[in-house]
């Protein structure tokens, strides 16, 4: 079979700071042709204009990249972001008005129109309606600059905006995906270390079964024959030599059943660090997030079925962040009061969106219901989204 090559992929990262630096490369060479056909008087003029339009792309490169590293690389939408709409118009605008002050004749529009359509892969902020059409009036003014061949040097304008748009939305669509993927290796990762936490309590109790069981039946039929040999022996008068070790064996066979019922009894509850090492383990695959444990030394979880279902709230609660919030800083804390164990999960980030309860939600208040719990979905003070469980002490 022949080997397939797969063809040469540059990572997202790169691929910006490659288009970056050509959009830098084309200004200047635009910027050299605009200053070389311009008046002397005009300059200092058209440089001002110059510096205007070079502070307002850095501004919006800055806006840009801030926006993804504050969201966890997640790239909102937003067509009411007055600072976008503020520099990118100042950008356009002195590109624009430098074209009529430098006097640059149609011949060198095709070389021109490279200052302008530096800031059109950053429209992608705005919803594709409102990006088109402010693309498409940046170049009907462009056109208007020059007295002969408006209609070539709009197309043009326009074709080059549009190439550069649909370069700016490829990558953020990639971080997107990327991100997403991320988010669902997460989800994976959690839901694997959930799985081998409930086998391993189902093998705990297998085991249990399994020694209350068989081993259970076998000692009690050990000790009812060797109560049945003992009173035979009662019957026989055989000698003490005889009858001794078989009281012997029966006093053991009874301290058996002890030590059996005290091992049964202890693999029916989970070590309370156990829990904990458990917990831990499911934070550690939330790799996307930042999770803080707060954990209290009083609060014991020892029964297997609340400890999977903690788990569970856990794996639902960093889900939902992961899916859902801008922010990437968890908070986790526990504490004991009045023979109630508390458990908070909190997410760092400030919650702007409309709270509603989904069939996620619902789910988790059943559960904890079903051990005699409170669930509370609330905001805190500072605006932050926040899960309060409450559960009686006598259920863990």
């Amino acid at each position: 079979m022949d080997s397939v090559t797969l063809p040469l992929r540059i990572p997202y990262i790169l691929r910006a700071g490659i288009i970056i630096t050509l959009g830098i490369i084309a200004w200047a060479i635009a910027a050299y042709i605009v200053l070389s056909v311009c008046p002397p008087e005009q300059r200092m003029l058209a440089t001002s204009l110059m510096a205007t339009s070079v502070f307002c792309f850095c501004a919006l490169a800055f806006l840009g990249t801030r926006e993804l590293l504050m969201n966890n690389l997640a790239w909102r939408v937003d067509n009411r972001d007055w600072r976008f709409w503020l520099y990118l118009v100042g950008s356009h605008l002195s590109s624009i008005l430098l074209m009529g002050v430098a006097e640059v004749p149609s011949e060198s529009a095709p070389y021109a129109v490279l200052m302008v359509v530096n800031s059109a892969s950053l429209v992608v902020r705005f919803s594709p309606k409102y990006s088109l059409s402010f693309n498409m009036l940046v170049a009907v003014l462009f056109a208007m600059q020059f007295p002969q061949d408006q209609w070539l040097i709009f197309c043009l304008c326009m074709l080059m905006q549009l190439v550069l748009w649909s370069f700016g939305l490829s990558i953020v669509v990639e971080i997107s995906e990327v991100r997403r993927l991320r988010v669902m290796g997460d989800e994976l990762r959690m839901a694997q270390a959930q799985i081998a936490e409930s086998e391993r309590m189902l093998e705990r109790r297998n085991i249990r079964h399994n020694l209350h069981d068989n081993m259970g039946h076998e000692l009690a039929t050990l000790h009812m024959n060797l109560q049945i040999l003992e009173q035979q022996a009662g019957r026989l008068e055989l000698s003490d030599d005889i009858v001794a070790p078989l009281e012997r064996s029966r006093d053991a066979s009874r301290k058996m059943f002890a030590v059996l019922d005290d091992i049964v009894s202890g693999l029916r509850q989970v070590p309370s660090a156990h829990f904990y090492d458990a917990l831990t383990d499911l934070v550690d695959q939330a790799t996307t997030l930042q999770v803080t444990t707060l954990w209290d030394e009083k609060v014991k979880i020892s029964d297997p079925q609340c400890c999977e279902t903690l788990l569970s709230v856990v794996r639902e609660f960093l889900t939902n962040v992961m899916k859902h919030s801008e922010g990437r800083e968890v908070e986790i804390r526990s504490c004991y009061s009045n023979g109630n164990i508390e458990l908070t999960l909190r997410d760092l980030a400030e919650y702007t969106g409309e709270f509603s309860y989904g069939n996620g939600l619902s789910g988790v208040e059943e559960r904890i219901a079903a051990m005699d719990g409170r669930f509370l979905v609330a905001m805190s003070d500072d605006n932050e989204l926040t899960w309060n469980i409450t559960l009686p002490e006598a259920s863990v």
